[in-house]
């Protein structure tokens, strides 16, 4: 049987039955022969190139997930059954087995409803030729979706693995924390192929969360758009969630209020995940959005909670570098001053002292209280005392002349080292300028723990007496620049001086959270050397 036999055939559908072939002699009816069809997932369809009709088994309906009536047995309306983004590549394919009277193999998606399943077809045939012109086109069709879906996903994860290997390679070496997150957002979205990336910081107090950086929004919004940490929030479900925030409708989400910035940008479906240390502490949240409605695989997921992993480890080690940088900074200032205030420090007990055995005995005492709060700052910066230890160490060569007012609680150890180096300017600024350069100058201490809109908060009242007048001074020496960085841009606090003819006065607010997230300017900061706080 030649091909011109076969292009005479009638076509296949529910109202033709074809002539005998040698398909059938296997079967004993076309029934038998569709039923084989069905149980095979196979689907036949033919195309006549003259009239542009398209008919196909009754199975292929079922198999493409349509009705039975769905299909107008047309081209344009087999093309109209394949995914929007597919059908160019369909078409192109036909059409140059057309031309050149060839064989044709390609696959292609359904179109689905939003909500239903992606399901991949293949299909595969030949064109029939009669007097040197093409005539007919047939194809089979079978459902490939559990192949296309393995191969989609092996392909994916090859390339989560590589971009997850260069984002944390860039990790080790990059200086800068905001080209690494921007490199960060950047590569999410490309691998994920989503609209939106976002991460937002967990700013001290823990009651709200800043855009620090992202892709697809705005760029107005960049740094400046804060959304709460309330309860049922957002970021407090996210927050609180053990394992990744899965949002498939953010228009029918009832778990939380969906922050308006999401609302703006016409976000439909998302995923969000906490940027959390080995500790359990949350630096933020990282999280992507579409402006379509889709599914997450299991991967995708997985790929972007190690981003998270990787920026969390990241943030961890540039603010331990900038604690780092800072301490050498100050223990060369202290070191600088270190002979001076032995001076002074020996002086002074010498003026209190009945003689020698008792000069020598106070005198050693206070250096080794300073050489004990030496050694706190040094090699105890990081962890977590009584506020009481760390008045004790940090003040002990003046113990006698301080008072102290207030709870004694456990500083966690971000504010330790911070505050810690706050304290000591001020207590050597008191010493060589202040009230414990005078004799009968006195020292008092006030504090108390409160609970504020940013949380947790210190607020530490140092006042000095019966010393010299205090001045406001002309220039800010290294001590006040050193204390406005730890205090106001280490530890997001404040700090207020008050100069009076009794003296000194320094009010310090410190929330009892961790550092904000090292920026440019302040890795780009440098302090001068200086000799003194005035």
């Amino acid at each position: 049987m030649d091909r011109p036999e076969l292009i005479k055939r009638p076509k296949f559908g529910s109202e033709h039955r074809p002539a005998p072939d040698r398909a059938t002699e296997f079967f004993p009816d076309f029934t038998t022969f569709h039923e084989a069809l069905a149980a095979a997932q196979l689907g036949v369809w033919s195309w006549d190139l003259a009239s542009d009709a398209v008919s196909w088994s009754s199975n292929l309906a079922a198999l493409h997930g349509l009705s039975p009536s769905a299909f107008d047995g047309s081209y344009a309306g087999f093309l109209n059954i394949i995914n929007q983004e597919d059908r160019p590549a369909v078409n192109a394919a036909l059409q140059e087995a057309v031309q050149k009277h060839s064989g044709f193999r390609t696959r292609y998606r359904t179109a689905t409803s939003p909500n239903s399943d992606e399901r991949w077809i293949a299909t595969s045939g030949t064109v029939f030729v009669e007097g040197g012109a093409a005539r007919r086109v047939i194809g089979l069709c079978y459902d490939v979706t559990e192949r296309a879906n393995l191969e989609i996903e092996l392909r994916n994860r090859v390339k989560q693995q590589e971009a997850l290997a260069q984002l944390g390679e860039r990790a080790l070496v990059e200086p800068d924390l905001e080209r690494l997150l921007n490199d960060a957002v950047s590569t999410v979205a490309l691998t994920l192929n989503v609209d939106f990336v976002q991460i937002l910081e967990l700013l001290p107090g823990e009651s709200e969360l800043l855009l620090r950086t992202g892709y697809g929004w705005k760029s107005d919004l960049i740094g400046s758009v804060l959304t709460t940490t309330a309860p049922n929030s957002f970021a407090r479900v996210t927050l609180d969630s053990a394992a990744p925030l899965i949002v498939k409708d953010f228009e029918a989400e009832r778990r939380f209020e969906v922050p308006a910035y999401l609302k703006d940008h016409n976000c439909k479906s998302g995923v969000t995940v906490s940027i959390a240390g080995r500790d359990g502490r949350a630096y933020g949240i990282l999280g992507v959005c579409t402006a379509k409605k889709r599914s997450f695989r299991r991967q995708d997921i997985s790929f972007l909670a190690a981003i998270g992993n990787l920026l969390a480890g990241a943030i961890q080690r540039r603010q331990l570098e900038q604690r780092h940088e800072l301490m050498i900074r100050d223990m060369r200032h202290r070191s600088g001053n270190l002979f001076s205030q032995l001076l002074a420090l020996f002086s002074q007990t010498a003026r209190t002292s009945k003689g020698i055995p008792d000069l020598t005995s106070k005198y050693q005492a206070r250096v080794l209280a300073m050489a004990n709060a030496h050694r706190l700052i040094t090699e105890g910066g990081w962890k977590s005392i009584p506020i009481m230890e760390l008045l004790y160490v940090v003040l002990g060569p003046y113990i006698d002349r301080v008072s102290f007012e207030g709870p004694n609680f456990d500083l966690e150890p971000d504010p330790v080292f911070h505050l810690s180096s706050a304290l000591h300017e001020l207590a050597g600024n008191a010493i060589k300028h202040g009230s414990l350069s005078r004799p009968k100058g006195q020292l008092e201490l006030r504090w108390s723990v409160s609970r504020a809109q940013r949380g947790m908060t210190l607020t530490l009242d140092w006042g000095e007496k019966n010393g010299p007048p205090a001045r406001r001074p002309r220039k800010l020496g290294f001590g006040m620049r050193l204390i406005d960085l730890v205090i106001r841009r280490q530890l997001n606090g404040e700090v207020a001086y008050s100069y009076s003819r009794k003296g000194l006065s320094v009010k310090l607010v410190v929330p009892l959270t961790h550092e904000r997230w090292p920026s440019r300017s302040a890795q780009a900061e440098s302090l001068a050397r200086s000799p003194s706080l005035r």
